[in-house]
């Protein structure tokens, strides 16, 4: 956990109870060397700590440790906290955002669904390929036609969603369920957003068409091949006898 220990003393002391291990970064420094590949299962960045968003923009962009890119994180809000101040973290790379004030069972219920999308991720086929497209679910990286895909926690969660039927439609709620845990049915766009997205970094290492919309009803991952039309060839003319 990431940010003032003081304030979220409270909290550590309950995820200790319920069996996590909870480590304490109150510095940039440390917070960069537990999140190198294999030291941490998640990050929660306490009660928006100073420079929490730079922080955590530079965890994403695998500048503050090499690999950190795809550990999930848990931004736990302020009460001063705006919609809009909200909506940064979750640009920045949250993958999930908690409002203040915030009960230690909706931590929790937060962090059981992020590791339990985690552990089905890694416990599920460890390749995954359509055509030209390859992920890794343990490496945690995509290529296609050998070309490199730069992508955020939730959107390879989302393609790796999509990639283990690429043929099949997946509706909207579906994916909300499957991959953002949402049960409200007026929370779409959160899934357009994202699917926008992937298809544009997709589609900028090759895969154009890629993550179709199908209209009124969701995505599906592998591009829609066109429909051959046969046509006659024209033959010689024939003369009809009277």
């Amino acid at each position: 956990m990431y940010g003032e220990e003081r304030a979220n003393a409270a909290l550590i002391g309950e995820l200790e109870q319920d069996g996590y291990e909870v480590r304490r970064a109150s510095h940039p420094r440390t917070l960069a060397e537990w999140c190198e590949p294999g030291q941490v299962d998640l990050v929660i960045f306490g009660m928006a700590p100073v420079r929490g968003l730079e922080m955590l923009r530079a965890l994403r962009a695998n500048v503050l440790a090499p690999g950190a890119a795809s550990v999930p994180v848990v931004w736990m809000s302020t009460s001063s906290e705006t919609t809009t101040s909200l909506l940064r973290a979750f640009d920045a790379g949250a993958d999930d955002v908690t409002r203040h004030p915030l009960g230690y069972a909706e931590l929790l219920a937060r962090v059981s669904a992020l590791m339990r999308r985690r552990h089905s991720l890694i416990n599920g086929a460890a390749v995954l390929s359509h055509g030209l497209l390859t992920v890794d679910t343990l490496a945690c990286t995509v290529t296609f036609a050998g070309v490199p895909v730069e992508l955020r926690p939730r959107e390879f969660a989302l393609l790796v969603h999509l990639a283990r039927e690429p043929t099949r439609v997946h509706e909207k709620q579906e994916i909300l369920r499957a991959v953002w845990a949402y049960q409200c049915p007026g929370r779409t766009r959160t899934v357009d957003s994202h699917a926008s997205r992937l298809r544009r970094k997709l589609a900028a290492a090759g895969a154009n068409g890629w993550v179709c919309a199908v209209f009124g009803i969701g995505y599906r991952l592998a591009p829609i091949a066109p429909v051959a039309h046969a046509t006659r060839k024209p033959g010689p003319e024939r003369s009809i006898k009277q």
